[in-house]
């Protein structure tokens, strides 16, 4: 569990965040800049905000009122830097247990054969960091993490170094370990698709503020503000005029057309600004016969380009 209210002003940037989390995932979603890892390095203690509180697990590790100000190793914070910070000379279980040392002999080679067992990493513990690949990297740093037992995750765009294909495989391989583990991790990206995989929950940034805390679907298509929703994707942004109010949807006049969208608290007459995903349209020919469900909001246009993305 994470509770956060934090404020740390540094001149020409300031951050100015509240949320909370659970024992899952949720996703610091925003554009490169926005505060994300300095959130992070926070909650960590990397940094000291200015004012406000940082609990954890209900234990409060930074108060500014209080003057309550937790050094990171007693903080117990898992963090999973974008570059691994893996130490070159130690091997894989060396690194993994270099935050052990004041464990007795045989808990330490109990905690790291678990942590290798746990990442998959049988048959490396001997090897340096430059004889594994990058998804193996990955992995060591996610061990040597989890070694210590700690009571929140942090993983700072864990996958921004990782070709595609080896990225979805990890990503797939996080999800399963945390399920099996249940803690509150954090997940800072600037990637909208890994953000929807792997969270439930989103927190979108920009600028050191929070625009929009939710449900990834309800951020997804709901967004409060032009920002959110350019940010999730949507490109095909309007302005109008609402021209009637149902009890299942509302009618919006923009200057070329009209559409019909679920029902918001608005009123007839309110001007307003709507969006349209670009997964929620269908390009239908003009004699292809059409079923009824898809008979509202028909809109006649013409294409004039096309642009091949593959399975993009």
């Amino acid at each position: 569990m994470l509770e956060l209210d934090i404020k740390k002003d540094l001149g020409d940037f300031c951050l100015q965040v509240s949320f909370s989390a659970g024992d899952n995932m949720v996703a610091l979603f925003g554009p490169s800049g926005s505060g994300k890892s300095l959130t992070l390095h926070c909650i960590a203690g990397l940094v000291t905000p200015d004012n406000g509180a940082v609990v954890i697990d209900g234990l409060t590790v930074f108060d500014s009122q209080r003057r309550i100000n937790f050094p990171p190793q007693k903080r117990r914070v898992g963090y999973v830097f974008q570059n691994y910070a893996l130490f070159p000379h130690l091997t894989v279980e060396a690194n993994i247990g270099y935050g052990l040392h004041q464990l007795p002999g045989h808990k330490r080679r109990s905690q790291v054969e678990e942590a290798i067992r746990r990442v998959r990493l049988e048959g490396l513990e001997k090897r340096l960091p430059h004889q594994l690949s990058g998804g193996e990297q990955q992995r060591v740093a996610l061990a040597r993490t989890l070694a210590t037992e700690p009571r929140i995750l942090l993983l700072d765009e864990p996958f921004s170094a990782l070709d595609s294909a080896v990225r979805g495989r990890l990503q797939s391989e996080l999800m399963q370990l945390l399920r099996q583990l249940p803690i509150t991790t954090i997940l800072v990206t600037h990637n909208l698709p890994e953000a929807y995989a792997l969270s439930e929950r989103m927190v979108v940034y920009d600028a050191g503020r929070i625009l929009q805390d939710g449900h990834r679907d309800e951020v997804l298509y709901k967004p409060r503000t032009r920002s959110v929703a350019r940010f999730t994707g949507t490109k095909n942004i309007f302005q109008g005029k609402v021209q009637s109010v149902e009890a299942e949807h509302v009618v919006i006049q923009s200057n070329a057309f009209s559409v019909m969208a679920p029902q918001q608290p608005c009123r007839v007459g309110q001007e307003v600004e709507f969006c349209i995903r670009p997964e929620s349209i269908m390009v239908v020919k003009p004699a292809q016969p059409l079923k009824e469900a898809v008979k509202e909001n028909l809109l006649d246009g013409v294409i004039v380009d096309q642009l091949p993305r593959g399975s993009v």
